[in-house]
């Protein structure tokens, strides 16, 4: 009998880690949650697995892979570029590790073992796993080299979505739909409450507003994700043409490079390149003439914990004409979720009150409410499993599901449930 045990992002967002049993045993990623105050990791695992396979390289989906090698050596499948950008965020996990003097939960000697039992698959290229089982991967349209994962085996067929988005943004040409049926769809559930603005819209918004910024002798602070959105707002910000120079600092820079070597898996990589060429890329402990007259500054990290915004924060945070653009999902507990419910912020261990203007925009690479129910529609399962969302979030997910005629469960963390 079929069955899932959720061993993280079960009606949480972080944490992604699930225990999939079709007779052989598979775990579906295995990723960390960031904290402010401390760093989640999923449960333990406490069996032996015939493979492990990882969506993307986001640190909720990929970070604590490493670990799992003290014990064990499994077989990993994934992408290439997600394997590259894996290991960027594995070796900074490190540093950031020794820096802080807070305990990590893997070596270097980890990294180079979890790399020597990885084998990297391109899209749409059937394996099998065993005698009676096979994998798909399918590009989900998240961020470079992330997967839909098609688990094919003699007692169920099981789509794991990992992050997908279906529509296309400013990098991407969407996810894959020629994934085919599936018995059993486990989905992230992140937006599965609402859907997302038109997304040239909210481009030429965000545009406006950081222009305006600077017309009022304003910094713009863009803290981004290094995997992904960086790259993007540069590219947005390029296309817009607005008019001030661009400091490009952070963990992004090295993604972008990564980023350049796949032109095949970008939507306009002629385009990308053309952004990521103009503006000016901060040298390590060079950021002081970034400070000298109103600019934009695109830094990580995303939810204001730790990265070089932090150091921008100290100098400008008192400045009421200077902005933050906040432009992704900000986790619970996060600086950047304070910073929005309570306009305060942790910094350098001192809650401070932040003076300068703060503005979300959700340039979300996760999949809308209706990209969510179109995937179900496409693949056909027997079962839904809700997945990597808040609780609240889940709830009103699983209603609009009973509404399209489809089954739903919604596991707690640690809980197995039978895939029927």
């Amino acid at each position: 009998m079929a069955k899932l045990t959720a061993l993280g992002a079960a009606r949480e967002v972080g944490r992604s880690s699930f225990l999939l049993d079709v007779g052989e045993k598979f775990l579906l990623d295995r990723g960390i949650k960031l904290g402010h105050d401390e760093t989640e990791y999923p449960l333990p695992v406490k069996t032996n697995l015939d493979a492990v396979i990882i969506s993307h390289a986001h640190l909720d989906h990929s970070g604590n892979l490493p670990e799992l090698f003290k014990k064990s050596n499994p077989f990993v499948y994934m992408t290439q570029p997600t394997l590259d950008l894996s290991n960027i965020l594995w070796q900074d996990s490190l540093k950031i590790a020794k820096i802080e003097g807070i305990p990590v939960m893997f070596s270097p000697v980890e990294i180079k073992v979890a790399e020597k039992f990885t084998f990297t698959i391109p899209f749409r290229k059937k394996i099998n796993l065993s005698e009676s089982t096979s994998l798909e991967l399918f590009d989900a349209g998240h961020i470079l080299g992330s997967s839909m994962i098609k688990i094919q085996s003699e007692e169920k067929n099981v789509i794991y979505s990992g992050d997908f988005k279906i529509e296309e943004t400013r990098l991407f040409k969407g996810a894959d739909k020629r994934i085919g049926k599936a018995d059993v769809l486990i989905i992230e559930s992140t937006y599965g409450d609402r859907n997302h603005r038109e997304r040239k819209d909210l481009e030429k918004e965000f545009a406006e507003e950081v222009q305006n910024t600077l017309h009022n002798d304003g910094f713009a602070m863009v803290p981004a994700f290094a995997v992904g959105r960086s790259q993007e707002i540069i590219d947005i910000l390029y296309e817009n043409k607005v008019e001030a120079e661009i400091f490009f600092d952070g963990m992004g820079q090295r993604v972008a490079k990564t980023t350049l070597e796949y032109p095949e898996l970008l939507k306009n990589p002629k385009s990308l390149g053309k952004a990521l060429h103009s503006v000016t890329w901060v040298k390590k402990g060079k950021r002081h003439p970034a400070l000298k007259k109103p600019c934009i500054i695109v830094t990580s990290a995303g939810m204001l914990e730790g990265g070089p915004i932090m150091w921008y924060l100290k100098k400008l945070y008192k400045d009421k004409n200077s902005k933050i653009f906040l432009t992704g999902y900000q986790v619970e507990g996060t600086n950047g979720r304070t910073l929005m419910e309570k306009g305060k912020m942790d910094l350098d261990g001192e809650i401070v009150k932040i003076k300068n203007q703060v503005q979300q925009f959700d340039f979300s690479a996760h999949a809308s409410q209706d990209e969510l129910i179109q995937l179900a529609k496409l693949t056909e399962p027997e079962l839904v499993v809700c997945v990597h969302g808040d609780e609240k979030v889940i709830k009103v997910f699983q209603k609009k599901l009973k509404q399209e005629g489809f089954n739903s469960a919604a596991p707690k963390l640690g809980e197995e449930i039978k895939l029927d």
